[in-house]
């Protein structure tokens, strides 16, 4: 038998029991999983129900309709759980990565590492995760306990070993590396660990056959693999000033004007927009398009020293000239302990805890003080669950659950007390970091925000559950209690922000002038900021779920299933009540409008801002052999789910009690919002300052107060038929509508209203602009991550026809089709804060089409098979391989769109395009060279929006393949010992995705000759060698 999962299905089962035994306490349905693997021992249980009430299916999560990423990404790399279970080999989710912005697609960034790794999945792990497929297919409801199962007893000790090797000298070289010019990709990857089970036995003190049992597993990675990124940095003559090589995306040479000259023009006429013949300020150009030396203010010039050289030149003209293919390092250490025992018949324990640690290190950007990347990060992972379960009687099933678990992530390679602000001669910050500085269209210098993160959460839970089986029904009665803890400290802006958008620099008023890295060298930043938090926060959030259930077999060939629960959720509180939120209603001291800062547990303040609360969720399943045949199946459900208050490491809501002092231009064309040489300005109120104007002035921060919690309706129906040799074949579809979903923080809660864009370039005086906004004392008013106003659709369907494994061969194919349909952001911004019904699309993860492959076949060569069989050492070369793998074919997300300028007075957060009416955006073999039509988009005129979509509807980007195969050989050894030798190719055949078109859209005059256009590709063959020892 090979390692896989094994599972027989007994219906009706009280047809083959002997007539003397009573039938009162009998399941209907019995199904035994078995798996057999060559590797870590886990429990193995035994479980019988009927059909599935929230059914968990293999089908590709095309849209997480609440901001959750793919349920099965979580490799080895990224978690630092020893006993993560990395992707799934035959996993249908797709990729989940952040939509094209118009920096990602002009810079082309490789969302991926440069060898297009993939995590190896044991075939333990690939049995589990099959099993728990199998299981949920059959279970109807999930109890409230957790895990209780217990290890297969088992008088005997077993185990293995186990080395599982990557080196890129085996690999090909990947695409996106060869393109840009480079020769070399590290990948260096070891896994290695050990797993013993068997019952417990101490010497001379205690012997635990048929009684006690215990597993212990460790698993340790030493990873180092390049991470490739392909982006924009100032060239050798732009860092001395000298800008005659700047040129626009369409190759033309692009004037950088100084801001010293600027003056009214006494000939402007009022009545008229702004042009180049109707210039409102008129400003000259710097002669020869060079900054003078003394004019380079100092700070800029020490920060732009830390810029590496263009390295490579992939354009178009000079953008794509900074290529870096740096490592990334993981060194996780994890461990797994079990311990079952049994007390008689009626009662069994089981322990289980799980210690894990690493050090995570990002690839640098930079390799310097000043990389914007991630630092390194020391995490540590810690938990353990208790578990008792009870048989009362042949009818009564009690299962208790206890369980606690702690995290902590501390930015390594960061040293507080560092300066390196004052070594810049920057004044005004605190140390700790790098200070960082954002420019438009280039790479970004310093630490990234919340560079000084650490954090600890904790979260305890106690579950009780109740199983009753009476006659026909299966009564359930289930308690889940959870206690969440999030210490968490968090500035985002350590040492200071300061941003550079080049409109200092431009013709005011005029597009396609100007540059960010000139505004940055003269060192008049348009936004600053920086963060100043003193304490760490301590939040705290509980939940409490009752379920009431019953399982009732209508008849032989039907049995439903309803459940009720109750779950009551508390917002998030402090334990020192340090929050704060604004109250849209209380009167600002300041100007005597609405719109004040209020505090948790002061003046009679309850300690939270929204109330507790409790929802019904009702849930129904049912399953039917028609026909009275067991060869068919059919099963339906219907739920409705709450989601619950969330609970993340993040210092928002916490103004007054720590201070977030942000400085704006008062025309972002005409001045500067603060000079790097003249340092961060100390004319604001340092915390505490627990006044009700606190947030004036700033960027505010609101708790919706109703506590209004999104809810979840799902539906399904599947038919599932047995054919002939083998075969099974399974029909569904799917449906989800997320209501009151959180909408993402981009969100403005203090918008413009798009009638105020007739007052054109007055939008840009900061106090007449804050005038017509609805709360004038607020620089912007954020409702964080949890915003209840989002709606979402889902409609999905599979197509799965399975070959069993028989004759040596097992195999499956899957073809999914899905819709998704939202208006959720994520962190990205909308058009029109006042309209977020424009914002309803397909959703930028929308995935339409996707097949999957997966196969397993034993060659016919050896002891027992239909070749080769008759022994001696031949027979011992050709025995025991086996060659398994799986394919999957894709089609791409949806195409987005960004116009190439955003002139709208900061009315629209993030401006759509315009579509060209009668113009096809279509091209017929479509190819890298042009992947769509740009003439059938336009960059919306100055001072109005785009009609466009968040996403092209009819537009897809390039969509993908892949191939993975593994070939193993068996070789059995003395004593019941196995020896596996496993050769993988991830991307077997080296194949090439095209990354997404460039969405940048310009204008007629001013049009970016790269739109529509592909500029390479990503992907290369990865082998890695395993050797796995089993006794």
């Amino acid at each position: 038998m090979i390692p896989r999962l094994y599972t027989s299905q007994c219906f009706d089962f009280p047809r083959l029991l002997k007539q003397k035994i009573p039938r009162g306490g009998i399941f209907i349905c019995v199904s035994f999983s078995l798996i057999i693997w060559f590797g870590s021992c886990l429990p193995l249980y035994v479980i019988c129900a009927a059909p599935l009430q929230k059914q968990t299916t293999e089908e590709p999560s095309v849209a997480p309709l609440k901001g959750g990423p793919c349920p099965c990404q979580n490799p080895p790399e990224t978690s630092k759980e020893a006993n993560s279970v990395p992707p799934k080999a035959d996993c249908d989710c797709p990729d989940i990565k952040a939509p094209e912005n118009s920096k990602a697609s002009s810079e082309q960034e490789n969302k991926g590492p440069a060898n297009d790794q993939k995590t190896t999945e044991t075939e333990l792990e690939k049995a589990l995760q099959e099993y728990k497929t199998q299981i949920a297919r059959v279970a109807a409801t999930s109890s409230g306990s957790k895990g209780n199962g217990l290890l297969h007893q088992t008088k005997d000790y077993h185990g293995n070993f186990f080395e599982y090797l990557r080196n890129d000298a085996f690999d090909a070289l990947p695409h996106q590396v060869r393109q840009a010019n480079g020769t070399k990709s590290i990948l260096r990857r070891n896994q290695f660990g050990f797993n013993l089970t068997g019952p417990l036995r101490i010497p001379w003190l205690y012997r635990g056959d048929g009684k006690t049992f215990f597993s212990v597993t460790y698993e340790g990675t030493r990873e180092k693999i390049a991470r490739p990124l392909l982006s924009n940095i100032p060239t050798a003559l732009q860092r001395s000033g000298n800008f005659s090589d700047l040129v626009d995306n369409a190759g033309e040479p692009v004037t950088i004007y100084d801001p010293a000259t600027t003056r009214p023009n006494p000939d402007f006429d009022p009545s008229q927009p702004v042009s180049l013949s109707n210039l409102e300020y008129l400003r000259d150009p710097f002669p020869g398009n060079v900054i003078p030396p003394e004019r380079i203010d100092p700070v800029a010039l020490r920060a732009a020293a830390y810029y590496p050289l263009p390295n490579t030149n992939v354009g178009p003209f000079l953008r794509n000239n900074f290529f870096v293919n740096s490592a990334e390092t993981n060194t996780p250490n994890g461990t797994v302990w079990k311990l079952d025992h049994n007390i008689g018949k009626r009662h069994k324990f089981s322990w289980n805890g799980r210690f894990s640690n690493g050090l995570d290190g990002p690839a640098p950007v930079f390799d310097n003080i000043a990389n914007p990347g991630t630092p390194p990060r020391r995490v540590r992972s810690r938990s353990t669950s208790f578990g008792e379960t009870f048989n009362v009687s042949p009818t009564v099933v009690n299962q208790f659950n206890a369980y606690a678990s702690y995290s902590a992530l501390v930015n390594e390679a960061v040293d507080p007390s560092a300066n390196y602000a004052q070594d810049l001669g920057l004044n005004g910050v605190r140390p700790g970091a790098f200070p960082r500085f954002d420019l438009t269209s280039y790479v970004d210098i310093g630490a990234q925000p919340g560079s000084l993160v650490r954090y600890q959460i904790a979260n305890y839970v106690l579950s009780d559950g109740l199983s009753i089986r009476y006659k026909k029904h299966n009564l359930k009665m289930d308690f889940y209690g959870y206690w969440g803890q999030v210490n968490t400290f968090r500035p985002r802006n350590p040492s200071g922000r300061f941003s550079f958008s080049g409109l200092l620099t431009s013709l005011p008023g005029i597009n396609n002038t100007g540059n960010s890295f000139a505004q940055f060298l003269l060192g008049l930043a348009s936004r600053a900021e920086q963060s100043i938090v003193l304490d760490p926060s301590y939040f705290r959030s509980e939940q409490y779920q009752l379920t009431i259930s019953d399982e009732y077999q209508l008849t032989p060939n039907f049995t439903w299933n309803f459940s009720l629960g109750l779950q009551v959720d508390t917002p998030r509180s402090e334990k020192f009540n340090r929050q704060s939120s604004l109250n849209l209603k209380l009167i600002n001291p300041a100007n005597q409008r609405p719109g004040a800062l209020i505090f948790a547990g002061r003046d009679g303040r309850p300690r939270t801002f929204a109330p507790t609360q409790a929802n019904w969720e009702p849930a129904t399943s049912w399953a039917l052999n028609p026909w009275g045949s067991r060869k068919t199946v059919i099963r339906g459900s219907y739920a409705l789910s709450f989601a619950s208050f969330p609970l993340y490491p993040t210092d928002f809501g916490t103004l007054g009690f720590n201070a977030s002092p942000l400085l704006v231009s008062s025309n972002d064309q005409l001045l500067p919002a603060a000079t790097l040489g003249l340092g961060f300005p100390q004319d604001f109120t340092p915390p505490p300052d627990l006044r009700p104007t606190a947030a004036n002035d700033i960027k505010a921060e609101y708790f919706e107060p109703l506590g209004i919690l999104p809810y979840e309706q799902s539906w399904r129906l599947e038919v599932e038929r047995d054919l002939p040799a083998d075969f099974v074949v399974r029909l569904a579809y799917q449906g989800e509508r997320g209501v009151h979903q959180y909408i993402g923080d981009g969100i403005e809660l203090n918008p413009l209203s798009p009638e105020v864009l007739s007052f054109r370039d007055q939008l840009n005086d900061l106090d007449f602009n804050l005038s017509l906004r609805p709360y004038p004392q607020f620089r912007g008013i954020s409702p964080g991550y949890g915003y209840p106003v989002g709606s979402s659709f889902l409609h999905r369907g599979n197509l799965r026809v399975e070959k069993r494994f028989s004759h040596g061969l097992n195999f499956s194919l899957s073809y999914f089709f899905s819709k998704s349909i939202d208006n959720l952001l994520g962190g990205a911004s909308p058009q029109n804060s006042n309209d977020l019904k424009a914002e309803k699309s397909l959703n930028p993860y929308d995935i339409r089409h996707q097949v999957s492959i997966n196969y397993l076949y034993e060659f016919p060569l050896g002891e027992g098979r239909a070749f080769l069989n008759q022994g001696g050492w031949l027979q011992g070369l050709v025995a025991g391989w086996s060659l398994s793998g799986v394919a999957v074919f894709r089609s791409g997300t949806p195409v987005i769109l960004t116009p190439l300028f955003n002139n709208t007075g900061h009315v629209a957060e993030a401006l759509r395009v315009n579509v060209v009416p009668g113009v096809d955006p279509h091209v017929p073999h479509a190819s890298a060279f042009q992947w769509f039509n740009p003439a059938a988009f336009d960059q919306p005129p100055d001072f109005t929006l785009g009609n466009g979509p968040r996403t092209e509807p009819t537009l897809r980007n390039p969509g993908a393949q892949n191939f993975d195969m593994s070939l193993t050989k068996r070789i059995p050894v003395p004593e019941d010992w196995t020896l596996e030798l496993i050769m993988e190719a991830f991307n077997s055949f080296n194949h090439a995705n095209l990354n997404n078109p460039d969405g940048l859209i310009g204008s007629k005059t001013n049009p970016n000759l790269n739109a529509g256009r592909i500029i390479g590709s990503s992907g290369g063959r990865v082998v890695q060698l395993g050797l796995r020892f089993s006794f």
